[in-house]
């Protein structure tokens, strides 16, 4: 019995989606598209021109869609490559101090004006 199949971007199981993998399939999960290079058990990311089938011409975008009749799904999800997305965050949560927009006090951050005193200047405008 084969694996069974997971998105290549975010490793969810992919056993709600019908076989074959039309070209309009997305993962419920992350909603990447399926039926892509990167799914693709001709994929190789090595190799120029990272598809080891003779007849297809590859597409540019390796993560988009396409029409390729020589698709063939596989289990190409890596833990590696959602860890880099991880380490991006974890980077980025350094050198900002990890606060989300929900921690942030927004009047902190922003000093608005009491909203009577723009009030105030509107009506100042039109005066006589």
């Amino acid at each position: 019995m084969t694996a069974p199949l997971v998105c290549w971007n975010c490793g969810a199981s992919l056993d709600d989606i019908p076989r074959p993998i039309s070209r309009h399939a997305n993962c419920s999960k992350c909603f990447e598209v399926l039926h892509c290079c990167r799914m693709c058990r001709h994929y190789m990311p090595d190799k120029r021109p990272y598809c080891d089938h003779d007849r297809a011409e590859p597409p540019v975008e390796k993560e988009s869609a396409n029409f390729c009749d020589y698709f063939k799904p596989t289990n190409r999800y890596s833990e590696s490559d959602a860890s880099k997305g991880d380490r991006a965050k974890s980077d980025l949560d350094a050198l900002f101090g990890g606060e989300t927009v929900d921690e942030l006090d927004v009047d902190d951050v922003i000093d608005l004006p009491d909203q009577d005193d723009a009030l105030n200047k509107w009506n100042d405008l039109f005066d006589d």
